[in-house]
């Protein structure tokens, strides 16, 4: 699940207490996505609402990945989409809640997507060359983060890559997102996470857009023997 799939949003307060909600587990999530799954769709579940410097940093990461793709989180599915298009990849995209895997179906036939779950994915031990997580982990707090990692590393081959876009900020913090609280995290902090995971960090990018909250990337290897 992913929100923005286009990087920092210009949303709506979605009048939700940030601190209160820090807790909010998968199924919480699962279920206020749910509820907003045809809205959200209209909204952003397509290119024209992606950031040109994203489009650039995903393709170019796509164009260096040997074995098949994930889009962990695919939402709509128009990033999943994009890559299956460009040729050469076995891409597939995986979202928990089944209305976007429904409407990803019926938007882009031909392309490959599942309900499944950035904790418990179905994908084999070192069966990926990369996975994409762009804004399907803002959600995860940080005590809970740590299990959708440790997943990713386990389905990526040796050399397999991980991009993940988030919020980023000067402090850990959870703030009110559209749907449901999200978190906002330094750079130094996930890419900390990351290592945990056992993903080496190989590249961060960041940006600032007026009107948007400041967006982050980053691109880590998972390497065998850390």
């Amino acid at each position: 699940m992913q929100l923005p799939h286009s990087g920092p949003p210009r949303e709506p307060d979605a009048g939700t207490d940030a601190e209160a909600g820090a807790g909010a587990g998968a199924d919480a999530v699962r279920a206020a996505y749910a509820e907003r799954a045809g809205e959200y769709a209209a909204a952003l579940g397509s290119m024209s609402t992606v950031h040109p410097d994203d489009l650039d940093l995903v393709t170019r990461w796509a164009g260096g990945l040997d074995g098949p793709v994930l889009d962990l989180g695919c939402g709509p599915g128009h990033w999943t989409a994009l890559l299956a298009r460009r040729g050469g990849l076995d891409v597939s995209g995986a979202d928990p809640v089944p209305a976007f895997v429904q409407h990803a179906r019926r938007t882009h036939p031909g392309v490959r997507y599942e309900v499944d779950s950035a904790e418990h994915l179905r994908a084999a031990d070192g069966s990926l060359g990369g996975v994409l997580a762009w804004y399907s982990l803002i959600h995860h707090a940080p005590d809970a983060i740590g299990e959708p990692l440790r997943e990713i590393a386990r389905v990526l081959r040796p050399g397999g890559r991980l991009l993940v876009g988030f919020f980023e900020a000067s402090a850990l913090e959870p703030f009110d997102h559209a749907v449901v609280t999200a978190w906002r995290w330094p750079v130094d902090e996930l890419a900390a996470q990351l290592g945990s995971a056992g993903l080496t960090v190989l590249e961060t990018t960041t940006r600032t857009d007026p009107g948007s909250r400041p967006h982050a990337a980053l691109i880590a290897e998972h390497r065998i023997g850390r």
